[in-house]
């Protein structure tokens, strides 16, 4: 789940400083290859035994080889994507200008199915309630919900006011969770017909939320903060405190541990089950923004500005 717009108008606009200010002289040098090593991925997930990832520039890569092997597809879009979801074979990836697109056949082909670029509003997040309610999130309090497969979709207000929703997902129960600027946490308990907005439990930014196995749930975002409930969001106990650089993305493995990534190089791996993290060494990027599952029990492949990695959970770096 990484889906900060502030990290990736950042990076945009440092890549277009650097271009305007830099030296042109020569012929033309051929076009870059585009491969998964100079990109910035956002988000991966599994589409059946597929991993399919997205990121800036309307840019999908999918792995057929659990990621010894990546080969880029068309998205139908230009713009960055934030976030993709599946639901069997279904998928759904969500980005700026509204742009949503859709694939139903595991990422391997994908057809534009709507996009608002005039509402100024990137899309951040997107989950299946089901095989066909899907609801997608995202800056100044945007909500589109298609309850068709994602062949159609209309805009709501589920709560007064414009705050960004960072991050959307559905707990082990069914229970769904949205979480993002300034400490804002909503929850749905069916399927989001109706929400509420909980109590406060921490002032800063969430960029993410993690379903434990046991019906628990993690948030996590601004300057490392990881927060945890075991009852659906009635009550947050703190696990770590600011300090480390912002988590982006997480994943929980095979065997239950947790990986949670982020900023200037933050890998925090849990192997109880999300009660307790610590710093896991990793090298290879300093803007970790994704993770997803391995086959082997406790290992994660993580992803981020130009590299991918393997990891464990309670050592750090595979080779």
């Amino acid at each position: 789940m990484n889906k900060s717009i502030g990290l990736i108008f950042a990076v945009f606009v440092a890549l277009s400083v650097s271009y305007a200010f830099s030296a042109r002289k020569g012929p033309p040098m051929p076009a870059t290859e585009i491969t998964l090593n100079n990109a910035l991925l956002l988000d991966t997930q599994r589409a059946g035994q597929r991993l399919v990832a997205v990121g800036e520039r309307g840019y999908i890569f999918i792995s057929d080889d659990e990621g010894g092997a990546w080969r880029r597809v068309p998205s139908g879009v230009e713009t960055t994507l934030n976030a993709v979801a599946f639901a069997d074979l279904l998928g759904i990836a969500v980005g700026h200008d509204a742009a949503i697109v859709r694939s139903d056949d595991g990422g391997q082909t994908w057809k534009a199915v709507f996009s608002a670029p005039e509402q100024l509003r990137p899309l951040l997040d997107v989950a299946f309630v089901s095989p066909q309610h899907v609801l997608a999130i995202g800056a100044y309090g945007a909500v589109f919900e298609s309850t068709d497969g994602g062949l159609n979709w209309n805009e709501r207000q589920i709560v007064d006011g414009d705050r960004h929703f960072n991050a959307l997902a559905r707990l082990a129960d069914g229970t769904l969770m949205i979480a993002g600027e300034a400490g804002t946490l909503l929850r749905s308990n069916d399927g989001g017909a109706n929400w509420e907005v909980l109590p406060p439990a921490y002032a800063g930014s969430y960029f993410g939320i993690q379903p434990l196995a046991q019906g628990g749930v993690l948030v996590y975002g601004m300057r490392g903060t990881v927060l945890r409930s075991d009852d659906r969001g009635d009550s947050w106990q703190t696990l770590t405190g600011e300090g480390a650089g912002s988590l982006f993305g997480s994943t929980m493995t095979t065997d239950g541990s947790i990986v949670l990534v982020g900023q200037n190089g933050t890998v925090l791996g849990s192997r109880d089950g999300g009660t307790s993290f610590k710093r896991l060494p990793v090298q290879g990027s300093r803007l970790w923004t994704a993770a997803v599952a391995a086959p082997v029990a406790g290992e994660a492949m993580i992803f981020g500005e130009g590299a991918v990695a393997r990891v464990d959970a309670a050592s750090g770096e595979k080779q």
